[in-house]
């Protein structure tokens, strides 16, 4: 092992969460930053480029790959569970779409008694990181390092399906973030000039040169070094060598929904019966960390159409290479958008206040979700509408497989395991069915691929056979007032000093939305919350 190094501060994970704290905390000088990150640089330049979005997202090379362990409620399957391995985490591979959820989803974090996480709280911090393209406006900021684009069309099918959903009755946003209502639009979008504007694009390169910041890549974080129940620093492996970094301030988890909790367990920090069981000496005996595990679950829509107004079209060379000439030359094109940029917010039952689904249309027949690039590309013009429950009743866990750092960690979402979800998820399907079949887009539909089945019990089956992951998990490092969360309201986890998490593990609920720029907002909560700790420790000791 070689000799210990030390900074003031110690961050794991340079994903969304990551790439925003270590810039917001670097922007100070007289303190030191030390980032690990345990896949490779961001240098691709397919990364880059938002059409390449179905590559970028099954790249093995990007990505952890993981699968969920067998799901009773979905007759056995192990679904893909993607989660970007690379500078910048799953903002570098994800869909791009800017979404926050609705204002009453953080309200709720604050009812259950997260002080300072209400939506009037959070707003500045969202409005902080974005460089919106409509500008500075009380939804959204305009000198922020974040590149937002309004969503534009793309393709005829994004309008007809827009159409549809007015001839159903439902308003059509000009911006989901500011009307924080039920409704559908082109989703706002992380690109800015036809690139991807990641959190490590955004945040971390700019900052790449401040001397007292350190990127570490390659770097697999095995355990954090505790001193009795302080932490001090990490252990980690960097090119086959082992060392210790040292954290004379703060370590703050940043590795997600799944590696956070699991660095935890790995240190002797979660259920201690479980721990035990691994052999893994207990330091601080803390239940919750993996439990309260929440995920999207996906269903998607699908049909074949009659009309060349879907992305089949640019599966002819001549086409194809049209498109790739144009993003080349002016980052222009359909290769300068996400290929699921419309969708919007609707309620699965006209009992409910507010929307608790939402729907996402891909401009094209999508492919098995997990297999390679090529086999999701559309095979004939088509199109989809993935339709997600917002705020799903079912909690899985995130466990250890073993004490080896390197083995992959157990997750199992448990998804139907609360039967309100399949019963909402069917309602919501049903919705989007008939505004689908009542609209003017039926004149260009030829075929229902998908679901097929029109009674419920044959529905409720198909549904189980093929709904999949919509890879935006949280919760499993609990945010909360209560003795049983894992992190407090200043994100302090419970019966330790000097460490926080700071990602989507933290939040209490789902939001119904996407969950990278609601992860953005907690890394900038959260540099708040350390500065502001750092100011108060400076001053107790120069008093001292």
């Amino acid at each position: 092992m070689s000799a210990a190094k030390s900074f003031d501060y110690v961050i794991v994970g340079a994903g969304s969460a990551g790439c925003v704290l270590a810039s917001r905390l670097s922007e100070d000088r007289s303190v030191s930053v030390w980032l690990a990150e345990a896949g490779g640089l961001d240098k691709d330049r397919l990364l880059a480029v938002p059409g390449a979005l179905f590559r970028n997202s099954t790249a093995p090379q990007f990505n952890w790959s993981y699968s969920t362990e067998p799901e009773p409620e979905l007759g056995g399957r192990q679904l893909f569970w993607a989660q970007g391995r690379v500078l910048g985490g799953s903002s570098t591979i994800n869909g791009m779409i800017y979404s926050r959820g609705h204002a009453s989803d953080y309200d709720l974090w604050r009812q259950d008694g997260c002080e300072g996480w209400g939506f009037a709280d959070v707003l500045p911090l969202f409005r902080k990181s974005e460089r919106n393209e409509r500008g500075e406006g009380p939804y959204h900021g305009g000198s922020g390092p974040l590149r937002v684009t309004r969503g534009t069309p793309g393709l005829p099918i994004a309008d007809l399906f827009l159409q549809a959903t007015a001839a159903a009755g439902y308003p059509v946003l000009d911006d989901m973030n500011a009307e924080l209502a039920e409704g559908f639009g082109h989703y706002d979008r992380t690109i800015g000039d036809g690139v991807r504007s990641s959190t490590s694009r955004a945040f971390l390169h700019p900052a790449e040169s401040r001397q007292h910041l350190v990127v570490a890549t390659g770097a697999t974080v095995t355990r954090i070094v505790l001193e009795g129940t302080r932490a001090v620093g990490v252990e980690v492996i960097i090119g086959g060598t082992r060392q210790i970094i040292r954290a004379e301030r703060e370590v703050i988890l940043c590795g997600g929904a799944v590696h956070s909790p699991q660095l935890l367990m790995l240190s002797g920090i979660g259920p201690a019966d479980q721990l035990r069981e691994q052999g893994i000496d207990v330091a601080v005996d803390l239940p919750s960390v993996g439990a309260n595990l929440q995920n999207h679950v996906c269903y998607r829509l699908q049909y074949t159409c009659s009309a060349p107004i879907t992305a089949y079209r640019y599966m002819h060379p001549l086409r194809g290479a049209a498109a790739i000439a144009q993003y080349m030359l002016f980052r222009t094109g359909v290769f300068s958008q996400t290929a699921v940029a419309t969708g919007g917010f609707f309620r699965s039952s006209d009992t409910l206040d507010i929307p608790d689904m939402q729907a996402h249309v891909a401009m094209g027949l999508i492919g098995n979700v997990g297999k390679t690039a090529w086999s999701r590309l559309p095979r004939q013009h088509g199109f989809a509408v993935a339709i997600n429950q917002g705020r799903p009743h079912s909690r899985g866990e995130i466990r250890l497989r073993s004490a080896d750092p390197a083995a992959p960690p157990v997750i199992r979402p448990r998804y139907f395991s609360d039967p309100r979800d399949l019963a909402t998820l069917m309602a919501g399907v049903r919705r989007m069915r008939d505004v689908i079949e009542g609209g003017e887009i039926r004149s260009v539909i030829s075929k229902e691929i998908q679901p097929g089945p029109r009674d419920d019990a044959q529905l409720a089956a198909h549904m189980r056979q093929s709904v999949s992951n919509a890879f935006h998990p949280v919760g499993t490092c609990r945010m909360g007032a209560d003795a049983g969360s894992v992190v407090d309201p200043t994100l302090c986890v419970r019966g330790t000093t000097g460490l926080r998490v700071a990602d989507a593990a933290i939040m209490p609920t789902l939001i119904n939305g996407n969950t990278n720029a609601p992860t953005i907002m907690v890394a900038e909560k959260a540099a708040m919350l350390i500065r502001a700790a750092g100011s108060a420790g400076s001053s107790r000791r120069q008093q001292a």
